[in-house]
């Protein structure tokens, strides 16, 4: 017999909406072939340079247009359509596929967030971040317009439920603190969920209306309670408490996006086949077998543009900094130093993220045992958090870690200096193997994505993750804090895309009013 949280996923399963983008009798939105093609390009190559996770592009992209037709562009007319087609133009939706009336329904979506902003006092409305949260909650929604997740919701829904009464801590904390960041745990352990996407869902939380909210009344109650809602939002997003979560959900995570992908093979018949273990069994062993190459392949498409993303990087702070560092200031070039910072990391990303391996039999085995426990027999051991360290041992194992810090980074320093790398040259390559290193370890990651985690680490992984683990911290941080800084989304989203996109739409509008003379001549 299946869990309780599993048969409620499989009876909220019968009720769930589904988008209908077109039928038959629509008008359907077509662009030329010349600008689909050109506007695909683009975002191909935008895409290579903003070292982004590929599940958060589209929105992203959404994001994107969003900003530049109503802040930079000023457009108010229009807007349902001119985004639809921009979609279209990158690649993001079908051309010829999508209705003319979801112009209107966008159009809903987006005033009501430009009524939600109106509605804001004066002191908010001015604040950046403000500005930010909205266009970003704008952009979720209307991605999940056109690419409805109520299965994924689901899922998430049955993994928090089997879940939550099983975390075990030490000391006390308020029911609904735990019961936020289990969720958020839940969703980030699930589909690796990013900051914007985990708002837009515990904003759900609070207005559970809100997508088909019209009326004005409730637009402005909504309103005056935004900002304590969206601090409350980022307080628990940015609570590190979730992340301790989330490495003793990741098995669980597994079997639950097993659950996920037997739901979207299926849809309404998921239960007959979760009820059935030799038909669970067999639809487990198939996926899995085709999805551990899909995955490798995965890793390694984004292994190539991780390191294709480094070495353009490279190629041009060299240019731009390291270059004339050593020309003007030490009056000598070391070509030694530039060769090492230019090719080195690329180098030891190609290493560190081709030498993964597809997953095998044993590990398949592994997930099987773990459905069947979780599915049929309820077995969940407990998930144990312990409480924060005392002050003076939190502060002896900091400084003891910022002991590991200097040693790792002195060593390294020590090598460049043997080399005779400049000051330039040293914060640069520390920087980028930082980087490389924590990109490196996200890529393994996602080749591994349904790797079973074991509780046997062996001394020699034990003790390679201990020195690496500065490095990979120092990069961590470095991307979360820099990651807006990229000198080439800037140039292409400032200077070029702009007047690209309006010559695109202009030939659009050109090719169809030859159409139009053509079809008068006849």
């Amino acid at each position: 017999m299946l869990s309780k949280p599993v048969t409620t996923l499989l009876e909220r399963l019968k009720y769930r909406e589904t988008a209908n983008v077109s039928s038959g009798m629509d008008e359907l939105i077509n662009i030329n072939r010349i600008t689909e093609r050109a506007g695909a390009f683009y975002e191909k190559i935008r895409y290579l340079v903003d070292y982004k996770e590929e599940r958060h592009i589209r929105r992203s992209a959404i994001e994107r247009i969003l900003k530049r037709k109503i802040i930079f562009e000023g457009a108010e007319k229009n807007l349902g359509m001119l985004l639809i087609q921009e979609l279209i133009a990158g690649g993001y939706l079908a051309n010829n596929a999508i209705a003319e009336r979801n112009a209107t329904t966008i159009e809903k979506i987006i005033h009501k967030y430009k009524r939600l902003e109106q509605c804001w006092p004066e002191s908010f409305r001015s604040l950046p971040r403000a500005r930010r949260i909205l266009v970003s909650l704008m952009g979720s929604e209307i991605e999940s317009f056109f690419f409805p997740n109520k299965e994924d919701d689901l899922v998430a829904q049955a993994f928090y439920e089997t879940i939550k009464d099983h975390i075990k801590i030490d000391v006390f904390v308020p029911n609904n603190f735990l019961n936020t960041q289990t969720l958020i745990a839940c969703y980030r352990s699930l589909f690796d969920s990013d900051d914007e996407s985990l708002f837009y869902v515990l904003w759900l939380v609070k207005n559970p209306d809100w997508p088909i909210l019209d009326n004005d009344e409730k637009i402005k109650e909504t309103a005056l309670e935004s900002q304590s809602v969206f601090d409350e939002i980022n307080h628990h997003i940015n609570n590190h408490f979730s992340f301790r979560l989330v490495p003793r959900f990741y098995n669980y995570s597994i079997y639950f996006s097993v659950v996920r992908e037997v739901i979207r093979a299926y849809g309404l018949e998921s239960e007959r086949v979760l009820s059935d273990k030799h038909m669970l069994d067999r639809f487990v062993s198939d996926f899995l077998e085709k999805n551990y190459n899909k995955f490798y392949k995965k890793a390694r498409g984004s292994a190539v543009r991780a390191i294709i993303y480094i070495f353009c990087t490279k190629i041009l702070i060299a240019i731009a900094l390291e270059v004339p560092y050593e020309l003007y200031v030490l009056k000598q070039i070391g070509y030694l130093p530039i060769g090492i910072n230019i090719t080195v990391h690329p180098l030891l990303l190609m290493f560190t993220t081709f030498s993964v391996k597809p997953l095998g039999e044993a590990n398949t085995q592994d997930i099987l045992n773990g459905i069947h426990s979780v599915l049929f027999e309820g077995e969940i051991r407990p998930i144990k958090i312990k409480a924060k360290e005392s002050d003076l041992l939190s502060f002896t194992f900091l400084v003891l870690y910022g002991i590991m810090f200097v040693i790792v980074f002195g060593i390294i320093i020590t090598f460049l200096k043997e080399l005779q790398f400049n000051i330039v040259s040293i914060l640069l390559f520390l920087c980028f193997l930082a980087l490389i290193s924590y990109f490196s370890l996200r890529i393994r990651h996602s080749a591994n994505k349904w790797k079973v985690r074991r509780d046997n680490d062996k001394m020699v992984a034990l003790a390679f993750n201990l020195f690496t683990l500065p490095i990979i911290r120092a990069g961590k941080w470095l991307s979360r804090k820099f990651s807006s800084i990229n000198i080439f989304v800037f140039i292409l989203d400032f200077i070029i895309e702009t007047p690209f996109k309006l010559l695109l739409h202009f030939s659009d509008a050109f090719v169809s009013f030859l159409k139009e003379k053509q079809e008068d001549a006849y």
